[in-house]
């Protein structure tokens, strides 16, 4: 069923409570010491430098405050202080000023056009999936929107190379979650992008992968749906289609693999174990892909082999897909945690389970393997 949201925050973020931080306990984001040992990353890290120079046009009303970065040129992401909360709070209220003048021009503007805009004067929401990370993956479609957006509210894992191609004249604003740090809750998205769709702006929502698997595109286009915004979702290469195409691995394979399966690594908060499915998961004739599992997996690989997956089975963990920057180990299931703890691999990092793992180039004994299999 649906979920029904009545209220909206007209970018006031009332149920931020924001009243109970006194004016003195408002204290906004002075500096941001970077940590340069992952410079490399080409997403949008917390408290990045790419984050606060694609944004700076929000924070232009408080030049005393705005954040800023104590940072060499090649620094790209920023610790994070103990108090998250506090400093995702002080960033909205910094950010609010500049919101509310750029809905008063979007609105002039839709109110100067006369006839151009719809009867109902609303604008457009478009979902638009930026697949893995190479922007060579993006659709025709998927450019040409991300082009003309007057608003784009981009998520982590839209990678910077992506985001270059965003129009000049556009606004960007982050809007991205990490563990234990989410810039904006899901809740105050819904508003943000229902508030710009009302004045008539055309609003893209930018996220990796395809905004329809475990993107929580779906909640964003019934909140707005039920408001009576219009929502048009252009699809992105998942994260599994794109970086097991990257590594040759092809998903299903006659006599290999007959269906395969995507989980998810972790639920909502009080949501069901995510490790629900691995018994009916345990199908040696299929291809199991897992987002968002790296913390989950050890778990996970063990639940597999109880209910009857071979330890043995073929296995890859890929960090950073199809980006420059991307890394990868193979393991059979049983040795691969640990392998992937040895590598220090880190978000987002994506795991693929199952014998058509050793139809890869890079499997170790890749040859031999494949031509075993495919005698089966």
């Amino acid at each position: 069923m649906a979920l029904l949201y009545t209220h909206h925050y007209d970018l006031s973020f009332s149920a931020l409570n924001l009243k109970k931080f006194g004016s003195s306990h408002l204290q906004p984001i002075c500096c941001l010491r970077c940590n340069s040992s992952v410079s490399s990353s080409p997403f949008t890290e917390k408290h990045s430098l790419q984050r606060y120079q694609r944004d700076q046009w929000v924070y232009n009303n408080n030049n005393q405050q705005r954040p800023s970065l104590s940072c060499d040129d090649e620094a790209a992401s920023c610790s994070v202080p103990a108090d998250s909360d506090s400093i995702r709070l002080n960033d909205i209220t910094l950010q609010l000023p500049e919101l509310r003048k750029l809905l008063q021009v979007l609105k002039h503007k839709r109110e100067s056009c006369g006839g151009q805009v719809p009867k109902n004067g609303l604008g457009d929401v478009f979902l638009v999936g930026t697949g893995p990370g190479d922007p060579d993956l993006l659709t025709l479609k998927a450019v040409k929107v991300i082009q003309k957006a007057d608003l784009l509210l981009y998520d982590r894992l839209v990678s910077n190379a992506v985001l270059d191609l965003v129009g000049p004249d556009a606004r960007l604003l982050y809007v991205g979650k990490t563990a234990g740090y989410h810039s904006r809750t899901q809740e105050e998205i819904h508003e943000l992008l229902l508030s710009f769709a009302e004045a008539g702006a055309t609003v893209v929502r930018l996220k990796g992968g395809d905004p329809l698997v475990f993107g929580r595109g779906g909640e964003e286009m019934d909140f707005l749906q039920q408001q009576g915004i219009q929502v048009k979702v252009i699809p992105g290469i998942t994260a599994a289609s794109g970086i097991s195409a990257e590594l040759g691995i092809p998903l299903t394979h006659r006599g290999i693999a007959n269906s395969v399966r995507f989980l998810t690594g972790h639920s909502r908060k009080g949501g069901t174990d995510p490790l629900f499915v691995a018994e009916n998961a345990a199908d040696p004739d299929s291809t199991l892909v897992v987002y968002m599992g790296l913390s989950t997996l050890p778990s996970l690989a063990e639940k597999l082999i109880h209910h009857g997956l071979p330890p043995d089975t073929p296995a890859t963990a890929v960090e950073r897909g199809t980006t420059p920057q991307q890394r990868m180990v193979f393991a059979e299931l049983k040795d691969l945690a640990d392998k992937i703890k040895t590598a220090e691999l880190v978000s987002p990092t994506l795991i693929i389970i199952g014998k058509v793992v050793a139809l890869s180039p890079f499997w170790p004994q890749s040859l031999t393997e494949a031509s075993r299999l495919v005698a089966v």
